[in-house]
């Protein structure tokens, strides 16, 4: 345990510990492992239930204790966890709300925007949601810290201004990533301070990997050192948002490349050029038929694949925790993912990986590997150039694994580096 800090409570926005995304899920746990390191243990996380409740977070053998509650933007502006009613409150006098109290009372307000939530591009409601904490813990005058997130872009010019004079009056703001960081200073303009307005990593390198209790039997057996000398393991993602609805995937993000063919395609040329089993990470979690449900894409990949798949590709089990997941990940000798946090767990572990993309923000976070020619992008090329690129990174893997091995290291450093270095911010009155 790390000597404890002067900081007693801290409030966390913008992730919380069980979201059916995973990636979302190991930001609020990259948090909550680090302040339970410094001896911070009164966390409130913020999320969209209703009221205070307890909860706990498990680490292997370490629990974190943490209290959940409510802070939702809807048009039932009477109840407690409404952010506009917390708002009021927190003008008026924060004793009439529990929520603007521990706010109030709060050495630091921390807000991490879901990591990529900080923009209007998906609708106001959806920014008003994520700004309105930012404004509230500025009204308070508790500290806000604004974690490694990406920033915009923003459609509508009020609301980059609402976006400019939170990022402005925060004590610190800080990037993901190197293009991340220009798009930051570009908000700030000339009120950019180099002390409070910093570069850093996403949040989710940080993230301790953690041994799943039980694994499927296969996947043990797949593990075994005997049976990694006979095949090489392979972990792949399958994003449900662009592979169950393609055509609408592919409208809604400009896709030139056709991603279940790229999914099919490829793993067809895996299983039927190469040795390799298969183990398929669903990252984001969601009911039966709802279409961002990477389970069901998965399973919908590997009936297409037919008898190919048999005996050789495995889904794995929706039920792991993201550290869990990360250290399955890392067991792996290659890997493709298409949500992010899946291969950011595999590069924070030294694996080598492909991203098939459709975001800008995946670069950036490869770069901070040197790895930025390891992303595939589906908006700017075709399937045929993306399979043939998939499988040239498959086959220089033990190159690849080099590389990283001289890159990761540092980048892991700076993750739990730059928590470490905004706890003492706090402690030290917000003084570098």
């Amino acid at each position: 345990m790390i000597a404890p800090t002067k900081i007693r409570k801290v409030c966390l926005f913008g992730a919380s510990p069980d979201t059916g995304n995973r990636g979302v899920t190991a930001l609020c746990h990259s948090v909550l492992w680090n302040l339970h390191s410094h001896a911070v243990d009164d966390v409130t996380v913020f999320d969209h239930g209703r009221g205070a409740r307890p909860d706990a977070v498990n680490f292997g053998d370490e629990q974190v204790q943490l209290t959940r509650r409510g802070a939702v933007n809807s048009r039932r502006f009477h109840r407690g966890e409404n952010l506009w009613n917390i708002r009021l409150a927190t003008w008026l006098s924060p004793k009439l709300s529990s929520a603007a109290c521990d706010i109030a009372n709060a050495d630091a307000v921390y807000d991490v925007s879901a990591g990529d939530s900080f923009t209007d591009l998906y609708g106001d409601h959806r920014f008003w949601t994520v700004a309105l904490p930012k404004l509230i813990a500025l009204e308070a005058g508790t500290p806000l810290i604004l974690l490694p997130q990406t920033y915009g872009p923003f459609k509508s010019e009020h609301n980059r201004d609402v976006a400019s004079q939170i990022a402005r009056k925060a004590c610190m703001a800080w990037s993901r990533d190197t293009d991340g960081y220009q798009a930051l200073q570009d908000l700030l303009g000339s009120d950019f301070d180099p002390v409070r307005h910093r570069s850093g990593v996403d949040m989710a390198f940080a993230l301790p990997p953690i041994r799943p209790a039980q694994l499927p039997e296969n996947i043990e057996a797949w593990l075994q050192p005997e049976a990694r000398k006979q095949a090489p393991l392979v972990g792949f993602n399958v994003n449900g948002l662009i592979y169950n609805t393609a055509q609408a995937g592919a409208e809604q993000f400009g896709l030139t490349a056709d991603y279940p063919r790229v999914v099919h395609d490829f793993l067809t040329w895996l299983l039927q050029t190469t040795d390799s089993r298969v183990v398929i990470v669903p990252h984001v979690t969601a009911p039966q038929g709802h279409p961002e449900s990477d389970f069901e894409a998965a399973t919908r990949a590997v009936a297409r694949l037919g008898d190919l798949a048999r005996e050789r590709v495995l889904i794995v089990p929706q039920t792991y925790t993201p550290s869990e997941y990360k250290w399955l990940i890392g067991q792996t000798d290659w890997f493709c993912g298409t949500r992010m946090h899946t291969t950011i767990a595999a590069l924070g572990s030294g694996v080598p990986t492909a991203s098939v993309s459709y975001s800008l923000k995946t670069r950036g976070v490869y770069a901070s590997c040197g790895q930025e020619k390891q992303v595939f992008e589906l908006r700017h090329t075709d399937t045929e150039q993306i399979v043939s690129s998939l499988q040239q990174s498959y086959s220089d893997r033990d190159v690849t694994r080099r590389n990283l091995a001289a890159q990761v290291p540092a980048v892991v450093a700076r993750a739990k580096e730059q928590l470490d270095e905004i706890l003492a911010f706090v402690a030290t009155g917000n003084k570098a």
